[in-house]
């Protein structure tokens, strides 16, 4: 099964009658910009590829809810489209966007008032988006600040506000930041709140602005920062150093630029080496695999998994779950006059380990032919499956088994040239898609193709 996100796929919401309301998705903008314009309503761009038929099975049963169809077709003309289409390509390519899934939020005139990236089926959540997006309309939008900025303005008042208003919408801030940075003064960079909004906007390790402030703001005033923040903002400070460094490092295929930024990740879990190059690893061969770099990925990641997760047995997973359990209660922020405390959702550390060896094991049918590799990726994903039997918590939803893992272990069987073995486990993954209320028909197509001996 292609790759799953445990953020989105384990929300599930009860759906009521009734859904969003998407027109053509061959629509081109101009006539979504027209037609927007018309009407007085925003628009509503759900881009997706063939790539993730899950994500895409995930926002369908998070559009589906009355509440959703009430408030959406009464503000947005909305439009689901496939960026492996013309059209999907075109609203890619006008608004930036790389890859699938994302929801965008826009006027008429094709600013960005709110940006989703992922998918879920929990439709409050995209409730909640379609407020954001609403309550800003109106006022001075990113258009308005890019006409500004080609008009020559560069104050450096002009580009904290236009750094911010990108940010608003997830858009990359690296080069405004950079030169925000070289409009002020030397000494004005040694600023406490001035060093705060640079790391607020999550600078790469090889930018200016982050070059500046470790070459001349003290460390203790670093520490300061830290200290002087939640411990999730804290988190937040080092997540958007990591990620956006991580994301050139890809884009310019620097391979000392992500180690850079995975040696960052490794330095904030100073207090546990172990975890802290666990993560470090992680982070090196997500690399690898989105450069296409084959060689190192598969080498990468045969070392990682047989020296982490096949050591692990149940019952040590079952302990850092519990681990984790009790470290997250105690970190709730007590609310009210009794104390009581914030409700969180938990995600147990153990469905990490069963996921990626879920995923790389797919990743190893799509790219690897060797019978060798072949047979570990096997391995990989019956480990999967066996843990998730033993440690999953959503049994309801999920009565007969993960349909995903099953998936996997199916097509790397087809692959061996264990045809039979494989029909048997793909059926498995089609009846146990059906009932979590996910759509199995690429499940199902697959099993047919198995069948006829024709699944390429």
């Amino acid at each position: 099964m292609k790759q799953i996100v445990l953020a989105f796929a384990l929300i599930i919401s009860f759906q009521s009658r009734g859904q969003i309301t998407f027109i053509d998705s061959n629509t081109s903008w101009e006539s979504l910009s027209k037609t927007a314009k018309k009407e007085r309503k925003l628009i509503f761009i759900h881009l997706e590829s063939n790539d993730c038929t899950h994500c895409n099975d995930v926002a369908s049963k998070g559009f589906s809810s009355a509440d959703l169809k009430d408030v959406y077709q009464k503000n947005f003309i909305a439009i689901r489209s496939n960026v492996e289409t013309d059209n999907g390509r075109n609203l890619a390519q006008k608004f930036q966007v790389k890859g699938a899934s994302v929801s965008l939020y826009v006027d008429a005139e094709g600013n960005i008032l709110h940006r989703f990236n992922g998918s879920t089926s929990h439709s409050k959540a995209y409730l909640d988006f379609a407020q954001i997006a609403l309550g800003r309309k109106g006022g001075k939008q990113l258009s308005d600040f890019e006409k500004e900025y080609q008009n020559g303005e560069r104050s450096a008042a002009f580009l904290k506000a236009y750094i911010q208003k990108r940010r608003e919408v997830n858009m990359p801030t690296s080069d405004l930041l950079d030169e925000y940075v070289g409009k002020l003064p030397v000494d004005s960079i040694k600023n406490f709140q001035v060093v705060k909004f640079i790391y607020q906007q999550g600078p790469t390790m090889d930018s200016r602005a982050y070059k500046l402030v470790q070459a001349l703001v003290p460390r203790s005033m670093i520490d300061s920062l830290y200290k002087s923040v939640s411990p999730g903002e804290a988190v937040a400070f080092n997540n958007g150093i990591i990620g956006s460094t991580l994301k050139k490092a890809v884009d310019i295929k620097d391979q000392q630029l992500a180690f850079q930024a995975s040696n960052y990740t490794q330095q904030t879990y100073r207090e546990n080496y172990m975890l802290g190059n666990l993560h470090f690893r992680r982070n090196m061969i997500w690399y690898y695999q989105q450069v296409k770099d084959t060689a190192n990925y598969f080498m990468e990641c045969r070392h990682f998994l047989e020296q982490n997760h096949l050591l692990l047995s149940v019952d040590s997973l079952k302990r850092m779950d519990q681990a984790a359990l009790q470290k997250n209660l105690a970190d709730q922020t007590p609310l009210g006059p009794a104390g009581e405390k914030q409700a969180v959702r938990f995600a147990p550390p153990s469905q990490q380990y069963q996921m990626e060896l879920n995923n790389h094991a797919w990743q190893f049918y799509l790219l690897n032919n060797k019978p060798r590799d072949l047979e570990r990726a096997l391995m990989w994903s019956k480990r999967s499956i066996e843990w998730h039997e033993e440690l999953r918590r959503d049994k309801h939803h999920m009565p007969l088994g993960n349909p995903a893992y099953f998936d996997t272990y199916a097509h790397l069987l087809y692959k061996l040239g264990r045809k039979d073995e494989a029909i048997e486990w793909q059926a498995k993954a089609v009846e146990a898609q059906k009932v979590t209320g996910m759509s199995w028909v690429s499940m199902e197509k697959d099993l047919n193709e198995m069948k006829a001996g024709t699944l390429k």
